[in-house]
């Protein structure tokens, strides 16, 4: 049986003396899960700073006529406290 990708490197870590790299699976999925979990907060983040500089470029009238009276609580406030919520994950619905 052939060992493919990183598990040869699992399995010969403590042979090679290094006992970091000796990591079990359920750690190296915990932290792949901590990372999604990060950039998905950054790019939740940063979709909301374009956000708030797009409708920066909107004159009043327009913003008014959306219903937007206040960009930045659109963007960051609760969703709960309008009938309208920004959706964080809207760059995924492509």
């Amino acid at each position: 049986m052939a060992i493919h990708g990183l598990d040869w490197m699992v399995a010969l870590a403590p042979l090679a003396g290094w006992p970091e790299a000796a990591v079990s699976r359920d750690c190296r999925s915990a932290d792949a899960g901590a990372f999604r979990r990060l950039a998905n907060r950054f790019l939740v983040w940063r979709a909301q700073r374009e956000t708030v500089r797009i409708l920066s470029l909107v004159d009043s009238a327009t913003l008014r006529d959306l219903g937007i009276a206040d960009i930045e609580s659109e963007v960051y406030g609760a969703p709960e406290d309008r009938m309208r919520g920004y959706d964080p994950c809207w760059w995924r619905k492509r």
